[in-house]
């Protein structure tokens, strides 16, 4: 399914859940089929700039799923900055988005001819995030994180302390600069409802960084980490192991769901289009078994195109 107008009209975004995003907004430059280089210049099968970061990558299935969502976000005075805000205003998305005077982040994607991707990130205005607080989102049914600089994930814990209380479930799915600060992401993910990590991501959480790590999980190593991750009663741990599937502990249940086959195309951003379905699908109180099954049809689309999502290229 393609993302366009048509499918976002802005009738079909006003029923459904309220939803934010916290997180990168970036272009994605996607470079396809990449293959060891021979000489000064390679000829490749695609460049194309696109919607990307967490956070709008998120922000877009939400809307897809006809939730009502609303991105915070930081990019920069720069016409990279102006396409990302149009576009997702094109798609439904509302924006809360800051402008800084650091240029928009972009990243550099290169997938090989197996669909595997690998990313030159520059982060830009997108570690900004947070600075003018995140107005709003005490209204919200659900607030879904996603890739925060370290300062933006210090605002808002701080902004969640400011609060004397909250009716929202909170998600956080770190990212990379996280997770290399598991003490400091502790306060986080103490608060967050919902942790959502990939198989490599679960085991750096718990220390267990060493040259024997496995990016292979079966669902049983995955049950002993999600186990190991819970930081209080009534949280929730969703594990992806790739193409093995997914995990979701839900503190006293196991559930576990296969991938779907398909032909994979770009891996970037599989695991957002799964962690968000599933977000959406657990805050509207699906089933656990219903919510995993909806997530793997959303990473299964999303693998089967080049860019993180579903928006099409940046006009």
């Amino acid at each position: 399914m393609n993302l366009t107008e048509d499918n976002l009209s802005p009738d079909s975004t006003q029923a459904g859940l309220q939803l934010a995003t916290i997180g990168a907004a970036i272009v994605d430059i996607i470079v396809a089929r990449v293959r060891p280089m021979r000489g000064a210049k390679q000829d490749v099968e695609h460049i194309g700039l696109y919607l990307g970061g967490g956070a709008v990558n998120a922000a877009l299935n939400f809307a897809l799923l006809g939730a009502r969502v609303t991105l915070h976000a930081c990019v920069g005075r720069d016409m990279e900055g102006g396409l990302i805000s149009e576009a997702l205003c094109r798609h439904g998305v509302q924006c809360a988005i800051q402008l800084a005077d650091e240029p928009t982040g972009k990243a550099v994607v290169m997938v090989d001819e197996q669909g595997e991707a690998r990313a030159y990130a520059q982060r830009g205005a997108s570690t900004r995030v947070g600075e003018m607080g995140f107005s709003g989102i005490e209204a919200c049914d659900m607030v879904y994180t996603s890739g925060l600089s370290l300062a933006s994930e210090a605002a808002l814990v701080a902004a969640l302390a400011a609060m004397s209380a909250r009716r929202f479930r909170l998600v956080v799915n770190p990212g990379a600069r996280q997770l290399a600060h598991p003490d400091g992401l502790l306060p986080l993910r103490e608060q967050a409802d919902l942790l959502c990590v990939n198989a490599l991501e679960a085991q750096k959480l718990l220390g267990s960084d060493a040259p024997g790590i496995s990016t292979h999980l079966s669902p049983e190593q995955a049950e002993f980490l999600a186990r190991r991750l819970v930081c209080r009663d009534g949280q929730g741990i969703l594990i992806t192991l790739g193409a093995g599937g997914a995990l979701f502990y839900d503190g006293h249940l196991v559930h576990y769901h296969q991938a779907q086959r398909v032909n994979v195309v770009s891996t970037v951003g599989a695991g957002d289009a799964f962690a968000s379905a599933f977000a959406y699908g657990w805050a509207s109180g699906e089933a656990p078994a219903v919510a995993l099954a909806a997530a793997a049809q959303s990473a299964a689309q999303v693998i089967q195109v080049l860019p993180a999502n579903l928006a099409g290229a940046l006009r």
